[in-house]
C-alpha cells in the first residue's frame, strides 16, 4: 500500500465518530477517556489497520512509550503470569516492556531503577522481592509514575495492586474453621517482617470471629526447608507416641513449598493429614497446575497485572495531577486433600 492510501488519525477519529484529539488521547493514553471511548476508537484503528507512527509520537509528546517491569530474580509461574498480562495490557497501549531483575536478597534497588531512568521509560511497574527494595525503587524513581504490584509501602507518590488480605485470611480461616479447626499456627511467616505481621494480624483477626485461636510458629524460613525445619520441632513438641497428636488442629503456611516441607515431614513421622492435622498454604506457587494435593490461595496475579498497567497508564496520562491509589483484589481458594472434604 503506498503510504497516502495508509488510513490517518482523521480516518480513525471519523470511524469512531469521535474528534481527532480524542482519538489521539484513547490511543495514546496522553490523557485519560472513558472505558466506552477507548474501545470505540480502537476497534476503528483495528478495522482499518491503522499504525500509529510512535517515532513521531514519541518526539511530539516527549515519551519513549515504553515501560520498566521490576522483579525478583527467581522464576515462578506466578511471576510469569504477572509478565505475560503486563507484557499484554501495553500491547494494547503500543507501548513496549523493558524487564529488569531483583536479587531476592537485595535491599538497595537503585541501579535497576536509575538503568530504566537512562533508558527514558514513561513509567516503572515493580513487584519486589521485599519492602525495603520497594521504598528505594519508588525514591529513585523521583517523579516517574510507579505502581507496585505484590509487595507494597504505603506513599503518596506510588500507586498500589496488592492482595485483599483480610478477603484472603478470612476465606482460609472460613475453610478450616467448617472443617473443626479450634487451633490455627502460621508456619513460614516472619514476626519481625512487616509484610508477615500484617498478614499474622489478619489471620488473628478473623480467627477471633470465629472462635478460632491463631498464633505463629518461630520462623525458620519461607522455603521447602524451612518448612521442615518447623515441622521436625513440632512434631517432637506435639506427636506423643500411642497418645497422638497434641498441638494444632490445623497449619497454615506461607506458600506451597513450606507446605510442601511440612507435609512431608508430618506423614513421614506418621501424623494422619488431614485427619489428626489439616494443612493449608497462603499461596500457590504454580497457578497453572490443576491437580493441587494441598489447599491454597491462588493469587491473581494476571488481573493483578492488567491493573497495574492500567494505574500506569492513567498516572502517565495525569502527570502531577493525581492522588496515590490502592487496588486490592481477592484470590480463588483451592481446595486440595491436605484440608478435609
Amino acid at each position: 500500500m503506498d503510504t497516502a492510501d495508509q488510513p490517518t488519525l482523521a480516518d480513525v477519529a471519523e470511524r469512531a465518530g469521535v474528534s481527532v484529539a480524542t482519538a489521539s488521547r484513547a490511543l495514546t493514553g496522553a490523557r485519560p477517556v472513558s472505558d466506552d471511548l477507548q474501545r470505540k476508537v480502537r476497534e476503528a484503528s483495528k478495522s482499518l489497520g491503522y499504525r500509529r507512527n510512535t517515532v513521531a509520537s514519541s518526539l511530539r509528546l516527549q515519551r519513549t512509550e515504553t515501560v520498566g517491569l521490576v522483579l525478583p530474580r527467581y522464576t515462578t509461574t506466578f511471576l510469569s503470569a504477572l509478565i505475560e498480562s503486563v507484557s499484554d495490557g501495553l500491547e494494547h497501549h503500543d507501548m513496549s516492556l523493558v524487564l529488569r531483575y531483583s536479587e531476592p536478597d537485595a535491599v538497595h534497588d537503585r541501579e535497576n531503577i536509575e538503568s530504566l531512568i537512562g533508558r527514558r521509560v514513561d513509567g516503572i511497574i515493580i513487584c519486589p522481592p521485599s519492602l525495603e527494595v520497594s521504598r528505594e525503587s519508588i525514591e529513585a524513581a523521583g517523579a516517574i509514575p510507579v505502581v507496585q504490584v505484590g509487595r507494597f509501602v504505603e506513599t503518596d507518590r506510588s500507586d498500589s495492586v496488592g492482595l485483599d488480605e483480610d478477603r484472603a485470611t478470612s476465606m482460609l480461616v472460613a475453610h478450616l474453621a467448617d472443617r473443626g479447626a479450634g487451633r490455627i499456627l502460621v508456619v513460614g511467616l516472619d514476626a519481625d517482617a512487616t509484610a508477615d505481621v500484617r498478614r499474622i494480624r489478619a489471620l488473628q483477626a478473623t480467627g477471633a470471629l470465629r472462635g478460632v485461636s491463631v498464633s505463629a510458629a518461630e520462623f525458620t524460613g519461607a522455603v521447602l526447608d524451612g518448612g521442615i525445619r518447623a515441622a521436625e520441632r513440632l512434631v517432637s513438641e506435639y506427636a506423643s507416641g500411642d497418645d497422638g497428636w497434641s498441638g494444632p488442629d490445623a497449619l497454615v503456611c506461607a506458600n506451597d513449598d513450606v507446605a510442601s516441607g511440612v507435609l512431608a515431614v508430618l506423614r513421614m513421622r506418621g501424623v494422619a493429614v488431614p485427619g489428626t492435622v489439616q494443612v493449608a498454604s497462603l499461596l500457590d506457587l504454580a497457578p497453572g497446575r490443576e491437580d493441587h494435593s494441598t489447599t491454597t490461595l491462588r493469587h491473581p496475579w494476571p488481573e493483578m497485572g492488567r491493573e497495574a498497567v492500567r494505574l500506569l497508564i492513567d498516572a502517565i496520562g495525569r502527570g502531577s495531577d493525581r492522588v496515590a491509589r490502592r487496588v486490592s483484589l481477592a484470590p480463588q481458594l483451592v481446595p486440595g486433600s491436605s484440608t478435609r472434604p
